[in-house]
């Protein structure tokens, strides 16, 4: 028997529901609420198998019912009943969610209720799977690559599929901040800053239900979180390169010694420009943040590689601090000097000849700083 939680605003509403779910033969009503506040007290005591939940109503609405105890009761199933939300219908068709159209019809209510049975029967298969992959794995990470190819999944195994481009958008946004709770509005105005606000949060609910789905596909139930309308997630059992590139570089800094083969290997996660192949604008300054301090720590790595006479590596490092920074005179002055290092003068030439084109481009010439080193290294201009 399928035990349900009913709430809705609409008193004869709500009896309706619960007289058609009661002939059906197969839901027991086990509880019922005309408001979300009070139904949220019942249900932390009661554990029903579904709620069917009206999406528009006073102090608390459906949505925001639906996202605090989706949280906190994972296996529940989410029926939204709505009267006239059409654009709710798309979102949900998306998803694994359902709905119901007001006025209520026995018909579709029997649809609904071989839904949930479905749901119910796949959702304990995935949980045997998923005990099966924790099992077998217990030290198992999942990993979560930002930098260069989007990547969301466990390494050498199983990834994520998307079922939408909002899903993925939504977990890297998630993943950028790390464990740093992201307000709920914040999300909607930069995924959706075009929609409505009450068909964002619908959209955002799907996403998170599509999300929570896959995390516990792969063994990770519970990982993304939701409180204080915020979501974040949970970061003990995830690998999330930009913040593990972050911390080796805070670290370094704070000793304020630069062990080479340290930065070297903290520097390897930067395999490319911060989810370079996605077009999502709010990434766009996290991006340019990332990349001029790859290229900083690039310059400092071509330093220390030069005092200690390793000119090869310090000519490679600094040669990838260029490419990303074509501009920068500090990296070339330090690609010449390790070019002299080694007797390569006609590559100091041809150094200095570049960065003199680069910045004609911006309509400037080489500082004295530069002319000087060049001269020094046994060049004119």
């Amino acid at each position: 028997m399928i035990k349900a939680f009913l709430v809705d605003d609409e008193e004869p509403a709500l009896h309706l529901l619960a007289l058609f779910l009661e002939q059906n033969g197969e839901v027991e009503v086990i509880g019922r609420s005309s408001n979300g506040i009070d139904a949220l007290k019942q249900l932390r005591t009661l554990r029903p198998d579904v709620l069917f939940l009206d999406i528009e109503m006073p102090e608390m609405s459906g949505l925001e019912l639906a996202e605090i105890v989706s949280n906190e009761n994972r296996e529940l199933q989410i029926v939204f009943v709505t009267a006239y939300d059409q654009y709710a219908i798309s979102a949900f068709e998306q998803s694994a969610l359902d709905y119901v159209l007001k006025p209520l019809e026995r018909e579709r209510l029997s649809k609904t209720i071989a839904k949930i049975r479905r749901e119910a029967d796949r959702n304990k298969l995935i949980g045997e799977a998923a005990v099966g992959i924790v099992a077998n794995a217990a030290s198992a990470r999942l990993s979560i690559r930002l930098l260069g190819d989007f990547f969301a999944g466990i390494e050498g195994g199983t990834s994520f599929k998307w079922r939408t481009a909002k899903e993925k958008e939504l977990l890297a946004l998630l993943a950028v901040h790390g464990g740093s709770h992201i307000h709920r509005d914040l999300i909607i105005d930069q995924l959706w800053p075009d929609d409505p606000y009450g068909k964002a949060k619908i959209y955002l609910h799907t996403c998170v239900s599509l999300l929570r789905k896959h995390f516990k596909e792969l063994g990770f139930d519970g990982i993304l979180k939701y409180e204080k309308e915020s979501y974040y997630l949970e970061s003990e059992r995830i690998d999330v390169d930009v913040q593990t590139l972050k911390q080796g570089l805070m670290i370094s800094d704070k000793e304020g010694r630069y062990s080479p083969s340290e930065l070297e290997r903290c520097l390897s996660l930067y395999r490319g420009p911060l989810l370079h192949d996605e077009d999502y604008l709010w990434a766009n300054p996290e991006a340019e943040m990332l990349d001029r301090l790859a290229t900083q720590w690039r310059i400092k790595l071509a330093e220390a590689y030069l005092e200690r006479q390793e000119y090869e590596r310090s000519i490679a490092s600094v040669q990838l601090a260029i490419d990303h920074s074509p501009y920068n005179e500090e990296a070339y002055r330090i690609l010449m000097r390790g070019y002299h290092a080694l007797g390569r003068n006609h590559e100091v030439l041809l150094a200095y000849r570049t960065l003199v084109e680069k910045l004609e481009e911006l309509q400037i010439q080489p500082s004295a700083v530069t002319k000087i080193l060049f001269e020094r290294l046994g060049h004119s201009n």
